[in-house]
């Protein structure tokens, strides 16, 4: 059981990683396949924008076991709840004519209250009753099928929730990038021993005046977009997704990469 979800868990973390480093990447104009990122990069990317669901997750877990202990000891509105609960699974269909007028504001609440209403089904039509009825195996067995249809519903639900939200979070980190170009990314400049023609955006480039140096070429106005193992990809300071190139560069020995501690806030960084 454990390992059934922590399994679902890694899944959900890639998946979330996956779907809102591609909403992101399309937002920018790109595709996620052109930084050649690895399994963990997606595990990693998903991590901080999954704590404010985990808080919530967690608090509906305890919210739910409270309400078993409630119903446990037999407070007053038990069987009437018990009563309603079992028809919460009707809830999302009667939200469907509206998710159809208003899809944005409905994308993320319809599998959320999917899971709740489902599983709520679920929680009252297998509460006991009574116990003697309950152990009986056909009892057993039918209370098994609705569990597992409540659950299949969940976890389709709660992929297509993840989804939404790593949309938002994809677009959201795009805006994010695309206004901060110039402040928010790491300055570099960049030494080549050939021309690598990096031109315009508010980019510089210049020939090394040293001789005998390893290097002809020196490229500033630029700023550090990624790394992905000895691929290192850059952007010129005016760089939009609307207008710009990114630059792939491989580290090497002909190729060398300097990131400028302040570089965002100099105005000469392309002076001579």
């Amino acid at each position: 059981m454990v390992g059934s979800l922590l399994s679902l868990f890694t899944a959900v973390l890639f998946y979330f990683g996956w779907a809102s480093t591609d909403a992101e990447t399309k937002a920018l104009g790109l595709r996620d396949t052109v930084f050649h990122l690895s399994t963990s990069d997606y595990l990693l990317r998903s991590v901080d924008a999954l704590f404010l669901p985990a808080w919530l997750g967690t608090a509906v877990v305890f919210a739910a076991i409270g309400v078993h202990r409630w119903g446990r000891r037999g407070a007053p509105g038990v069987a009437w709840t018990l009563r309603v609960g079992r028809h919460a699974w009707v809830v999302p269909f009667l939200l469907l004519p509206l998710y159809r007028l208003a899809a944005d504001a409905f994308d993320l609440a319809l599998p959320l209250v999917t899971i709740v209403g489902f599983l709520l089904t679920a929680f009252a039509r297998t509460w006991p009753s009574d116990t003697t009825v309950v152990q009986a195996p056909p009892v057993r067995a039918q209370h098994l099928r609705v569990w597992c249809v409540a659950l299949l519903v969940s976890v389709l639900s709660l992929f297509w929730a993840v989804s939404t939200y790593a949309g938002i979070v994809g677009r959201g980190r795009a805006d994010q990038t695309a206004r901060t170009v110039r402040a928010g990314l790491p300055a570099v400049v960049v030494f080549s021993e050939k021309d690598l023609l990096i031109r315009g955006g508010g980019s510089c480039d210049f020939r090394v005046p040293v001789k005998d140096s390893a290097y002809r070429y020196r490229y500033a106005g630029l700023r550090l977009f990624h790394i992905a193992g000895d691929r290192v990809f850059v952007v010129p300071r005016d760089w939009s997704p609307q207008h710009g190139t990114l630059y792939e560069l491989e580290q090497s020995d002909s190729v060398r990469i300097d990131y400028v501690s302040g570089g965002n806030e100099r105005k000469d960084e392309c002076s001579p």
